[in-house]
């Protein structure tokens, strides 16, 4: 069954945001670009600290779960691939039967480039990129046994990125082909076996060694799309363990498709992203304010703070403007600003806020308040301070955080430094958990998602640059 997004128009405001329209299934992501003349091979490694290199491994922080895709992106000179396969220009679909051969075509006679996608994949190459050490996050998803499978793992390998795949024998590894003309995008996947990820696939011998020791766990949107059940499973077993869940709404598909799953799953949520027009659509097919009555509207819980910042979208509640100017274009001064100034009005970040290595706080996202752990009787956790974000491109992110809505700038980029604005939204996301799992204050995992997601925009086809990010090593 074919579905489509509306077309995304190549407009200003999409350059500046890195939040392009993005696809149902995933948004490219790479840590290496393999043109056709490149085996994977022979594909330059990301360069770690060389601490790393021959003590025993390190355990993860973050366990992520989404759609693995081989992304194939080849560049073309006219419509002509468009018309024979009834594609749009500019836009995103899942292929029919009748348009598989799109991808042998292309591959055969165009030169192409072979990049790792997927939404949560690209959180977590990009995550390992900002933290500077390898084989902190762990991702899982499924793939099939084919010679894509053997091109996307190879890939993946040098990002420093440590996988658990769900090897599945009768589907083939998931693609997607990007068309690319000029300024417009059509993006065509094949999901494949990354459909498949059973709750016996994630709660095995195999990952419990490396999902137990984890403090935070990922869950991209579009993966709840054919895994729901596990996806819930995870949330619950966070929930259990006192581990942050992260999610992110990742596509208006999502919200508009899957409104049940999503009101059963949000009030697991600890820590919830989305591009501003997603919380829209999510205003308009999920009844938040009922999820949030059937929990007798409890303030801790993260659903009555998405009711406060779906209200500050359409102009209902308070906004508080964080007091923040950055005095340069240049991405690295924001890492210099001192702790977040708030006006009068509001409160004050204090050390309460800051996260600790092993993930937890005292105030953000703590699995424990006055010694006692999460427990099995609470239907939900509301024993964890949450957030909520919203990016809103180069407009001034919201965020919701202690019961306020604010609103914090985002430092200017030039046009003239943006090469393409494919999955910078997943960048911010890994920047983000990459700050807050090494102890940093919130103000600071905030700005260490804007640098990091405009940093990729800098980059063609969401490739983590070659040069060491230098975020949170600055003082």
């Amino acid at each position: 069954m074919k579905r489509t997004i509306a077309p995304a128009c190549c407009q200003a405001t999409c350059k500046q945001s890195g939040d392009r329209p993005r696809r149902p299934w995933v948004s490219p992501a790479s840590a290496t670009v393999l043109s056709a003349a490149v085996t994977p091979s022979t594909a330059p490694p990301i360069t770690f600290p060389p601490q790393w290199t021959n003590e025993v491994k390190p355990q993860p922080l973050l366990v992520a779960f989404g759609n693995p895709l081989l992304d194939i992106t080849a560049v073309v000179k006219d419509r002509g691939l468009h018309d024979e396969f009834q594609l749009p220009v500019d836009g995103q679909l899942e292929i029919t039967d009748q348009q598989r051969a799109l991808f042998s075509l292309v591959m055969k006679k165009y030169p192409v480039e072979y990049t790792a996608g997927g939404c949560a994949l690209n959180s977590s190459r990009v995550f390992c990129w900002v933290l500077g050490e390898p084989e902190r996050v762990v991702f899982v998803g499924g793939i099939g046994k084919d010679e894509q499978a053997n091109k996307l793992s190879a890939i993946i390998k040098d990002s420093g990125v440590v996988t658990r795949f769900v090897d599945v024998e009768d589907q083939p590894t998931g693609m997607c082909v990007a068309l690319v003309l000029g300024a417009c995008r059509c993006l065509c996947a094949d999901i494949g076996a990354a459909n498949v990820c059973e709750p016996h696939h994630v709660f095995n011998l195999n990952l419990f060694p490396v999902l137990e020791p984890a403090k935070f766990v990922y869950v991209e949107g579009y993966f709840i799309t054919h895994s729901f059940r596990t996806t819930l499973q995870i949330a619950k077993y966070a929930q259990k363990k006192g581990k942050t869940f992260v999610f992110n709404l990742c596509g208006s598909y999502v919200c508009e498709n899957h409104p049940n799953e999503l009101a059963e799953l949000l009030p697991y949520v600890d820590i919830l992203f989305g591009f501003v027009e997603e919380y829209k659509t999510l205003d308009k097919f999920v009844d938040i304010q009922k999820v949030s009555s059937n929990l007798k509207n409890n303030p801790n819980n993260i659903t009555h703070d998405i009711l406060q910042v779906l209200r500050a979208i359409k102009g209902e509640e308070k906004i508080i403007k964080d007091n923040v100017k950055y005095v340069c274009e240049e991405l690295r001064e924001v890492a210099k600003l001192d702790s977040l100034k708030i006006s009068d009005t509001g409160n004050h970040l204090h050390h309460k806020d800051r996260v600790d290595t092993n993930g937890t706080t005292t105030g953000l996202c703590n699995g424990m308040i006055n010694g006692h752990g999460c427990d099995s009787l609470c239907p939900v956790n509301d024993r964890k301070q949450k957030l909520v974000v919203v990016t809103k491109g180069p407009n001034p992110l919201l965020y919701v955080h202690s019961h306020e809505v604010r609103e914090r700038p985002v430092p200017p980029i030039s046009p003239k430094d943006i090469v393409d604005t494919t999955g910078a939204g997943d960048s911010f996301v890994g920047g983000f958990l990459a700050a807050l799992s090494t102890g940093q204050p919130l103000d600071k995992c905030l700005d260490c998602g804007t640098w990091t997601a405009q940093k990729l925009l800098q980059q063609k086809g969401c490739t983590l640059p070659t040069f060491p990010a230098t975020f949170l090593s600055q003082d």
